[in-house]
């Protein structure tokens, strides 16, 4: 799919608006805050100011114990200041407030600004108030008489008020901010166009030169800028030099794209005298050359490799193609499998003048070819057993109609057997080929849930089974772990270890289920008390129809897929399976999934 590029100036409009707009909307928000700050400053000097006139007035009343007078003061006082006045003795007691009836109010000992009052000589808050449920400012400070705080006098007022005061100030900056936007906007355009005009003739040049008007220059007016003249008398020494260097440029065109035709797979370019021409990026990595610069070096003090080297070194002597396998040994337990073709390098006159080495890393391809090799081996003989069984035993029962009811009943018992063997495999592979399919487009539908569904509804549907062997499995569940899965993808995982457990485990045993919640990720594990796995066989446990007891895996009725399949249900989780295991003592296979897949 082509990507719709933006031109320069849809490029450097939008940036000039937004770097405005964010240095505009900065100082805005600088000067509201101000403002704001300002403001709250006043109205809290305000209330200091509006507290020392009054507190001379209730310093007498106080002393006078005349506690009625003082709350008439107060209401008084406050209705006519527009201001909540509350009178506190030292004990916390309220005496006198124009708002609330002092009798219902609480002990404000422990309020804030009182606090600070008692300590300080004054204190200042902003807060929720719990008397009257409304945020305010307050403020309070001692009534000192004969150097003794006989009471505070608090003054407070609702924020809402200072509230419905910014908000004027609010409107008329913001709509002097959008008048600006404006402004700016249209300054930014004139700017963007301004600095754009020039690269369009520019380019405009460009595509005549490109048809091969070799005679087209550019003209710029006196008021672009002088990188924009420079560049544009750059532009035309290129036009009148271009014209002296195409013929070098033609006989160099053919070996330029015969060494990189191809820059996916590794190329090497070869002269005569065997040194290296040209190599690119991938064949770096493909060979594992670290040396850097190695164009004009002798082949052999670059490639260790015998049989890639016998190879450039019969190309380099050969008119036609060569090609072949070549294994690399990456270290003692790596190799490389490479597909190496060559082919004639021509100079401009159709000489021969090298050899051009393609290499293709083969080495998945070589994998695959020997898993599928591998798989149909497996599947033929899983299917062949049963299908054995059931033709052999069907023709007995044709040829002989008259046998006894007892061989009979026993005949056709074991084809049905074969049969359901039979059908488990078929299941098992089309549940596997639907999971890889699924994985492999993304169409697994994850959803959001706890993972007691799946592990309870596992547990369910192998109980049966357990019980038959006197087998108890216990969940240990400590925390409800909720994250994105596949419920029924998880519990067929689960009813697959569950199975194979049971089956391995030896009667009057446990099976324990523990889900544990590490590292950003879930750990279901499931742990038996059978026979456990020798060592050497646990690598190979999860491949398709791998048994490490062939024949006690048929007897008890395995189609040597269950692992796969927890396996391929875990990657399609971006998660892992791992088995540990202790001979005599039992196995343990974990399914390690991410919590945020």
């Amino acid at each position: 799919m082509k990507i719709k590029r933006k031109t320069l100036f849809w490029k450097l409009y939008p940036s000039f608006l937004i770097i405005s707009f964010i240095s505009l909307l900065a100082i805005v928000m600088i000067a509201l805050w101000s403002f704001k700050s300002f403001y709250y400053q006043e109205r809290a000097v305000d209330l200091e100011v509006r507290a020392k006139i009054l507190t001379p007035e209730f310093s007498r009343l106080i002393q006078s114990k005349n506690y009625q007078a003082v709350q008439k003061e107060s209401q008084k006082l406050g209705d006519e200041s527009s201001t909540r006045i509350t009178i506190i003795l030292p004990s916390g007691d309220i005496i006198g407030d124009n708002k609330k009836d002092p009798a219902t109010m609480d002990n404000h000992k422990n309020r804030p600004e009182i606090q600070q009052a008692i300590q300080n000589g004054k204190g200042l808050s902003t807060r929720y108030g719990h008397t009257l449920a409304i945020d305010s400012m307050y403020f309070a400070m001692p009534i000192i008489e004969q150097e003794k705080m006989i009471g505070l006098l608090r003054t407070s007022t609702p924020l809402y008020t200072l509230q419905n005061a910014l908000w004027s100030i609010y409107y008329k900056v913001s709509l002097g901010f959008f008048i600006l936007i404006i402004i700016t906007a249209f300054a930014s355009w004139w700017m963007s166009k301004a600095l754009v005009r020039p690269l369009e003739i520019i380019k405009m040049q460009a595509q005549q030169l490109a048809k091969g008007d070799f005679s087209s220059r550019v003209q710029l007016s006196s008021n672009d800028s002088l990188e924009s003249e420079q560049l544009g008398q750059a532009f035309n020494e290129i036009a009148i030099q271009l014209n002296q260097r195409i013929e070098t440029i033609l006989n160099q065109r053919n070996e330029q794209e015969a060494v990189f035709s191809s820059m996916v797979e590794g190329v090497i370019a070869v002269d005569s005298s065997k040194n290296i021409l040209r190599i690119n990026q991938a064949a770096y990595n493909i060979l594992k050359i670290s040396e850097k610069n190695i164009e004009g070096v002798q082949l052999k003090n670059v490639i260790e490799n015998t049989e890639l080297h016998n190879l450039i070194l019969f190309a380099l002597q050969q008119n036609m193609p060569v090609g072949q396998e070549i294994i690399i040994h990456n270290d003692a337990e790596h190799e490389q499998v490479l597909l190496a073709q060559s082919a004639p390098l021509l100079d401009i006159h159709k000489n021969k003048c090298g050899t051009l080495v393609v290499f293709n890393d083969i080495t998945k391809l070589k994998e695959f070819e020997l898993q599928r090799k591998e798989f149909v081996a497996n599947v033929s003989h899983e299917l062949r057993t049963p299908l054995t069984a059931i033709q052999g035993l069907s023709e007995t029962l044709i040829e002989f109609p008259d046998l006894v009811q007892d061989k009979r009943a026993y005949f056709i018992d074991v084809i049905h057997t074969h049969s359901i063997r039979l059908e488990s495999i078929i299941e098992d592979l089309l549940t596997l080929s639907k999971i890889e399919k699924e994985t492999e487009i993304d169409e697994i539908d994850l959803v959001n849930e706890s993972i007691t569904l799946a592990l309870s509804n596992a547990i369910f549907l192998c109980k049966d089974k357990a019980l038959k062997r006197n087998i108890d499995i216990i969940l240990n569940n400590a925390e409800d772990v909720t994250f994105k899965h596949s419920s029924s993808l998880i519990e067929q995982a689960i009813i697959n270890l569950l199975n194979n457990a049971i089956k391995y485990s030896d009667g009057n045993s446990v099976i324990k289920i523990t889900v544990i919640k590490k590292n950003n990720e879930i750990i279901i594990s499931v742990a038996d008390q059978g026979s456990g796995i020798p060592e050497e066989y646990l690598s190979r446990l999860f491949e398709r129809f791998y048994r490490v007891d062939k024949a006690r895996s048929r007897q008890l009725g395995g189609t040597g897929l269950g692992l796969s399949i927890v396996k391929h249900i875990a990657l399609a989780h971006k998660g892992t399976v791992t088995v540990t295991s202790e001979i005599n003592k039992g196995s343990i296979f974990s399914l390690i999934l991410p919590l945020e897949s």
